[in-house]
């Protein structure tokens, strides 16, 4: 019986709401060249195993920034007998590669004990590891972090994997990406589609009701140079697939999976208007002809109404557009220009309003704390709360995610020569900073500004995604602050920062 020439995994900690797309992109297009390939979902099993006991304090031993965080022995020891059986499930395949998705900072935890528990069992498997993770910082760490990885594995993969793993495979161990980096891959259209079917799709939150939700890529990169955001560091240029190749993917997937629903994981969808609209009008088409019913939705962009066409909002119902997340971030101009959003508060109002009509359904993501936000810059953002929440009401804004501002390496920000902002040591490099364009925006401040946004949507009944689990790292990383400013004596959140404000 030949042997599995590869079994790829994907490490916590990811969110649990879909199936991760590395494995099964890789899959796709191994598979598509010939290769037998495996994929496992190590990330989900956090969820499956400790769902009904300490999820959210098992979610938070594979958090990077976890800070202090003393976790109880019993815990501690279920998370290493998990562990172990992972290892086991690993070898059992009896793979000649055993490849870890590392998807980002907070995939390393995971990736440092599972490659040393395979360093210790007698096997003949190569190892190897990959993803954005390996550049989660975007500093000198990341070299320091990737050095104390390689006595542990065999090869590293250093940006987009496709092409890099076929050679891998091949025994072509001097192409660009092994043990190097990666070029950018030109032609996306070229690679074999993703595929699912090792996932159980019924074990994720998904925010689509009942439905089963494969991921798919229509291009990478961004067209925007946002200031907080170090996409542009990973994808130095925009590539797309054409749009006859993604409708085609869609379409396969439907016909021999019965799935007809879909979520991008692009950084926008609508990057490129013209293959844009040619995907929604194909999709569309498809609908009215088969009554599929796909659906899809993603990352997206708000974009001025006088350079959309007259079709686009209803094309874009009809292909199927479903909970599209739109990077809104602020609902003051003065933070969105300094962010390079390249839209203000009133476009947003413009393309919300026409969502409403068109019944286009999208949730928020909002950034909290950032840099150059004022008192009434914030307050601007509860306003817009406020102001949209009648389309909470007529189910056309599913929710918000409330993310508070940290500064990634590798980001316009913080390469900027002129810091709106200057680091501290009361937590890790990514949060532990103050602003100096707004002094009192310390990490309390921030802290706090969080918690009243929270307390305003909770009050405004909008759903908020992940906010216990959000939350309860956000607690754990002010714990370590107060051991910071206080020594070793550990205060208690409700003191720090006091919630009197609430009320």
């Amino acid at each position: 019986m030949k042997r599995l020439d590869c079994v790829i995994a994907s490490l916590p900690f990811i969110e649990y709401y879909l199936p991760p797309a590395a494995p099964a992109v890789l899959k796709g297009h191994l598979e598509h060249k010939g290769f037998t390939v495996q994929t496992i979902d190590l990330n989900i099993n956090v969820k499956e195993t400790f769902e009904h006991n300490n999820l959210v304090l098992a979610s938070a031993f594979f958090h990077a920034n976890r800070g202090d965080t003393n976790f109880p022995p019993a815990l501690l020891k279920q998370i290493d007998i998990m562990i172990d059986g992972w290892v086991d499930k690993l070898l059992a395949f009896n793979p000649r590669y055993i490849g870890l998705s590392v998807f980002s900072f907070d995939s390393r935890v995971a990736c440092e004990i599972v490659v040393k528990k395979l360093k210790e069992k007698k096997h003949d498997c190569k190892v190897f590891i990959g993803g954005a993770g390996l550049r989660g910082r975007g500093d000198t760490n990341d070299e320091e972090w990737l050095e104390s990885i390689i006595p542990y594995i065999d090869h590293y993969i250093m940006g987009e994997g496709e092409l890099a793993c076929e050679n891998l495979l091949k025994g072509n161990f001097k192409y660009p990406g092994i043990n190097s980096q990666a070029e950018q891959i030109k032609d996306l259209s070229a690679l074999g589609p993703a595929d699912f079917k090792d996932y159980d799709l019924r074990s994720y939150e998904q925010f689509y009701a009942e439905r089963q939700v494969v991921m798919i890529t229509g291009s990478r990169g961004c067209v925007r140079n946002c200031t907080f955001c170090n996409i542009n560091n990973h994808w130095p240029s925009f590539t797309w697939r054409t749009s006859d190749s993604i409708i085609k993917e869609m379409q396969m997937v439907y016909e021999t999976h019965g799935i007809r629903d879909f979520f991008f994981t692009d950084s926008l969808i609508n990057g490129n208007l013209k293959v844009y609209m040619e995907m929604v009008e194909g999709l569309a088409n498809f609908n009215y002809k088969t009554d599929a019913k796909i659906t899809w939705g993603g990352q997206y962009i708000v974009r001025k109404n006088k350079n959309l066409s007259k079709d686009y909002f209803t094309l874009t119902r009809d292909s199927g557009a479903f909970n599209l997340v739109m990077g809104v971030e602020s609902g003051s101009n003065n933070v969105l220009a300094h962010m390079k959003k390249g839209v203000t508060r009133e476009d947003l109002d413009q393309f919300i309003e026409n969502f409403d009509k068109h019944d286009i359904t999208t949730s928020y993501q909002i950034i909290i704390g950032y840099p150059t936000e004022t008192d009434k810059d914030f307050e601007e953002t509860l306003d817009m709360f406020y102001d949209h929440q009648k389309y909470v009401g007529s189910g056309t804004i599913h929710g918000a995610s409330l993310l508070p501002m940290s500064v990634t390496g590798g980001t316009p920000l913080e390469m900027d020569p002129n810091p709106v902002y200057e680091r501290t040591s009361d937590l890790d490099d990514t949060w532990g900073w103050i602003s100096t364009a707004v002094p009192s925006l310390d990490w309390p401040k921030r802290l706090e500004r969080r918690i009243i946004a929270q307390e305003v949507l909770d009050q405004l009944h909008w759903p908020t995604v992940s906010a216990d689990r959000n939350l309860g790292n956000l607690f754990k990383k002010h714990e370590s602050y107060i051991k910071w400013t206080k020594g070793t004596t550990s205060t208690s959140i409700l003191k720090q920062p006091d919630p009197s404000f609430l009320s």
